[in-house]
């Protein structure tokens, strides 16, 4: 029902995640990452405290041999559930429960694992790691987004279509590259794509925007309508904005 990807840019020290399925809203559940530190995956009748507990695991140093033990032996569900981590080695490891009763897999690459579960083969997964492999110089979030892609194109999950997809990448100072997600489409792998593409290179704006404001420029249509309807209300004393306009710089 569901298949997902985490992998890791050694260069960058970026961890990201994408995931798709039949079920809505896959974004808020089944995956967690931490820049520098690892990834983490829990899915198949969900609990995303197991997420949660991975990740935190990998945030302390444990290796993912070592969180996905620490998970399983704290969890009394377990054989309900499918799990897979990636640490800051890169190093990668899974944990498919014995109550699982579909067609699953899994399959490791480099600096990435992906898993998935309810599939409609057994090649799902290792179309996934493929697909990831073969373009090593592009970004991580769209060799992610291409992953998710080929294990859609290899037959993906038994109940298409799929509805929700989601894809989350980190970057520097807390602020993550990318955190987009479709919860309810009619082809949600296409409708990710088309929102990656839209979404383009506004990441560096937004990161500056939070680390460095007074860089970027207002836009001009935004702080002339602002200004306008202000007059509008008669809300010129309370938002001096026309009367201190050299206080921003402006851009068309």
């Amino acid at each position: 029902m569901t298949f997902s990807m985490i992998a890791r840019c050694p260069e960058t020290g970026a961890f990201g995640g994408v995931v798709g399925t039949s079920a809505l809203a896959v974004g808020n559940r089944c995956l967690r990452v931490s820049h520098r530190r690892g990834a983490f995956l829990s899915q198949h009748r969900t609990d995303s405290r197991l997420g949660d507990r991975g990740i935190a695991l990998l945030d302390k140093g444990l290796s993912a041999d070592d969180a996905i033990a620490q998970v399983v032996a704290g969890a009394p569900d377990i054989e309900w559930r499918q799990l897979a981590a990636l640490d800051a080695e890169g190093r990668a490891a899974i944990y498919h429960g014995r109550r699982m009763y579909s067609i699953y897999s899994h399959s490791i690459g480099k600096d990435c694992v992906a898993i998935g579960n309810i599939l409609a083969n057994d090649r799902i997964t290792d179309a996934m790691v493929a697909a990831f492999e073969a373009a090593p110089q592009a970004a991580l979030e769209r060799r992610l987004v291409q992953a998710l892609a080929a294990g859609r194109d290899a037959g993906g999950e038994i109940l298409e279509p799929l509805h929700s997809a989601a894809l989350r990448v980190t970057g520097p100072h807390g602020i993550d590259r990318c955190d987009l997600r479709v919860d309810s489409a009619g082809e949600a792998v296409a409708a990710l794509e088309a929102l990656l593409a839209a979404y383009g290179d506004q990441e560096e704006i937004l990161r500056l925007v939070a680390l460095e404001p007074d860089s970027v420029s207002v836009s001009r249509a935004l702080f002339e309508a602002s200004i306008e309807r202000i007059a509008e209300l008669g809300l010129e004393e309370r938002f001096p904005t026309a009367r201190r306009r050299d206080s921003w710089t402006l851009r068309d």
